[in-house]
């Protein structure tokens, strides 16, 4: 029995190594970090998870999010969800409620790929990268 046990922690052992050994080979090369933009309004209920999901599965994934999220004025505790988590993550909060607000954004960023998220639409929350 403690011959077979330790058999499976070797053999965890051994892939963690490998597994350290690959990506540390990646992590020399340097990608710019992807552009997520959400749109927000009185989406307290899933901006939370949104966030910290899209975060944590980059993490796993080892790549580099950078997300601006556009609240077009709401009223519930977006607002406050948003400032708190942008204390831990890279998260840069524009409160802006005229239409041209997306339009403006993404003529800034022409040259970097963008995913624009509405998370009102039920559709655009498959466009999240988290897998």
């Amino acid at each position: 029995m403690w011959i077979g046990l330790l058999c499976i922690f070797g053999c965890y052992g051994v892939s963690i190594i490998v597994l350290h050994l690959l990506l540390g080979t990646r992590k020399g090369t340097k990608k710019k970090p992807a552009t997520v933009l959400l749109v927000t309004k009185n989406n307290q209920n899933q901006i939370e998870w949104v966030i910290r999901s899209l975060f944590f599965f980059s993490r796993v994934r080892g790549n580099q999010v950078k997300a601006t999220i556009i609240d077009e004025g709401s009223s519930d505790d977006t607002r406050e969800i948003i400032e708190r988590l942008s204390q831990t993550y890279a998260i840069e909060l524009r409160v802006q409620s005229d239409y041209d607000a997306v339009d403006r954004f993404l003529s800034q960023h022409d040259e970097d790929p963008v995913v624009l998220v509405h998370l009102s639409n039920r559709e655009d929350l498959v466009k999240i990268p988290v897998v």
